[in-house]
């Protein structure tokens, strides 16, 4: 009981910008590696060997399968093992999904993609709870949005630099490869955060306040739908450009352009987030998604196009940085326990999302994408307008 002042009196902690600065640098270099390569450049290197748009949707729903699991186990592991080996065996799980993918049958190539997906959502987990714990409160939703800009590189570094040097042969899996080698480097000087992760508190009493949280139950909202469009876009994409006679390069570059649209408009919306609201927000990203996905079913010059993918990849990004802001935000339960709940939610969706658009395409075909990619949009807003009626704050 004596020692109670001084814990009171103590000045605060400095912030520990250089752990910051080398989990920034690792998750963004670790991002190109284990996503924007295996989820962004894949589905077109194995459109290219010939891959049908069944086998192209089987792969893009094991990737996000793989994922759920690594989500799942990744704060008990951090508590047993420490976030950093944790993160360092992730990106283990990435190398050899990449070396089987690249030498293994269409059926192999499938369990490597749950394989690569497992190491995605084990670095996630171990690396974003560590991240935010110590970051300044004042600021931490808007480093949550400066974090989720920095990781949307990875789809613009990914497709730009395999336009440049080619889709073709081992020069994807070496990329990414160089990649996820290179996260180690920042990694091994980030100092520990023992508290980062307590236990998570996942009692039925924890459980029931979440659910009657508003801002929760907005981001689950936002967490089904994002996930749902940004695997379809994803993993079917290829499926769209070839429906529209576009060869690599455009395809490519369209691909660009949606990672730069999603590194572009991740700071102004959690900026809109943070001064007018969760629900606002995601009001303008489905209002975004239906606008932009809507003109690219339709016939557009090359620069329309170009412009419309820009916005399309600005807004479904976002869907992914409002529900980690709404995790967040939650009163509710740990930061580690929330962020792992809602990062669920958007990957189990996101295994039926390709699923779903496929079958769509196999019937209409590639301007199919953009149409379930409007209809799910359309779900969020229904989603939202029910939300106050349905569960009003009793969460004060």
């Amino acid at each position: 009981m004596n020692t109670l002042p001084t814990q009171q009196s103590a000045p605060p902690q400095p912030t520990d910008w250089r752990s910051i600065t080398a989990l920034n640098a690792t998750s963004t270099l670790a991002q190109v590696g284990q996503f924007g390569v295996p989820f962004i450049v894949l589905p077109v290197w194995l459109s290219q060997q010939g891959a049908t748009p069944g086998q192209l949707a089987l792969y893009a729903a094991a990737l996000w399968a793989g994922h759920l699991p690594g989500l799942a186990m990744a704060p008990q592991l951090c508590l047993r093992w420490g976030p950093r080996r944790v993160i360092l065996a992730a990106l283990l799980c990435s190398l050899m999904a990449l070396t089987l993918i690249a030498l293994g049958a269409p059926a192999v190539q499938v369990g490597a993609g749950f394989l690569a997906g497992l190491g995605m959502g084990l670095r996630w987990i171990a690396l974003e709870p560590w991240l935010y714990h110590i970051a300044p409160d004042h600021a931490r939703g808007r480093l949550v949005g400066f974090h989720e800009t920095l990781i949307g590189l990875a789809p613009i570094v990914a497709p730009a630099l395999c336009g440049w040097w080619g889709v073709s042969g081992m020069v994807p899996f070496g990329l990414a490869a160089g990649f996820i080698v290179l996260a180690i480097v920042p990694l091994l000087v980030a100092r520990p955060d023992p508290l980062a992760y307590r236990a998570p508190e996942i009692t039925g009493e924890v459980r029931a306040r979440r659910r009657h949280e508003a801002v929760f139950i907005a981001g689950v909202g936002v967490a089904l739908i994002g996930g749902m469009s940004e695997s379809a876009f994803a993993g079917l994409f290829p499926l769209y450009t070839e429906g529209r006679a576009m060869d690599v390069s455009q395809t490519t570059t369209l691909l660009t352009l949606f990672g730069v649209g999603g590194v572009a408009l991740q700071y102004p919306l959690s900026w809109l987030a943070d001064h007018r609201g969760l629900r606002v927000a995601a009001y303008a990203c489905a209002g975004g998604v239906i606008t932009s996905a809507a003109l690219l079913s339709c016939s557009l010059p090359w620069w329309a196009l170009q412009v419309a993918v820009f916005l399309l990849g600005g807004f479904i990004t976002a869907y992914l940085t409002l529900a980690l802001i709404a995790s967040a935000l939650t009163r509710a339960g740990s930061l580690a326990s929330n962020a792992s709940a809602l990062s669920i939610t958007y990957t189990a969706s996101a295994v039926v999302g390709p699923l779903g658009a496929g079958a769509a395409i196999q019937r209409s075909g590639g301007d199919a994408l953009m149409w379930s990619l409007c209809g799910v949009a359309l779900l969020l807003v229904g989603w939202l307008l029910w939300l106050p009626a349905a569960k009003p704050r009793t969460d004060h």
